[in-house]
């Protein structure tokens, strides 16, 4: 990815990312049903994949988390499209209209880098669901994955529709965020970049700058994140952080 933002070729980097999408779609829709066995860490793109999977099978002790705000960017491998269509699931559920409660924490989540600390911790931060098992002994994660996955076959497993009406918090939404990072910011918590970097995930979160309430399908909610991430790739400070993590190992607060 450097070598690309050295060159310029930010279609390229495009490209690469449409394609991590294709992938992360390709777990979610696949004909039979795929099962993530988590063990230790699972971030950034990891996370995406484990969260299209069909179910997830995670040893007790796993790490999993969205930490591209680290490196000055937001989820473009389908975290953020997934969160806003859970937001918009779980508003329908309730018989609420409005997605942004259910957005609130999850927003938090992504832009502070947030990582979970145990298998049961990933189920409140959302990166997996209350059907998901969780596993006690490591050593019977790949065993208790394969059973799942058979079991989930052997009962005609079939992989649900793309939805297509999902509604959105957009514009509101995107505002109720910022008014949160304008407080952090101005407190020091955070600096102009972070704030950037942080109403780009929003934005994602929120089905980009359209009219609160609108209507969109998947493919619109990946191709806003997709657009929002090589935006931020095109930034100096997110090319400083990148360097900076390649070089030394840690995160640059810039």
């Amino acid at each position: 990815m450097t070598e690309a933002i050295n060159a310029g070729q930010f279609d390229l980097l495009e490209g690469y990312v449409a394609e991590f999408q294709k992938a992360s779609m390709a777990l979610k829709y696949a004909k039979v049903p795929v099962v993530a066995a988590v063990q230790g860490m699972a971030l950034g793109g990891g996370c995406e994949f484990l969260m299209h999977c069909a179910r997830r099978v995670i040893a007790l002790e796993s790490y999993i988390g969205l930490v591209e705000a680290g490196v000055g960017l937001i989820p473009a491998g389908g975290g953020c499209k997934e969160f806003a269509i859970r937001a918009w699931q779980s508003a329908a559920r309730t018989g609420g209209n409005d997605p942004f409660e259910f957005i609130q924490p999850v927003f938090m989540t992504i832009a502070m880098a947030n990582v979970s600390k145990s298998a049961a911790q990933a189920k409140e931060l959302g990166f997996a669901l209350e059907s998901d098992r969780i596993v006690f002994n490591a050593n019977e994660l790949l065993y208790v994955a394969l059973r799942e996955a058979r079991g989930m076959a052997e009962a005609g497993y079939y992989p649900k529709l793309s939805p297509r009406n999902i509604k959105v918090a957009g514009r509101t939404g995107i505002a109720n965020c910022e008014m949160m990072l304008i407080n952090m910011k101005e407190g020091g918590m955070i600096s102009a970049h972070d704030y950037l970097v942080a109403r780009s995930a929003a934005t994602a979160l929120c089905g980009g700058e359209i009219e609160t309430g609108s209507l969109v399908d998947e493919q619109w909610l990946l191709t806003v994140e997709r657009k929002l991430f090589v935006e931020l790739l095109k930034t100096e400070k997110t090319q400083q952080r990148i360097q900076h993590l390649l070089e030394t190992g840690k995160p640059l607060r810039n």
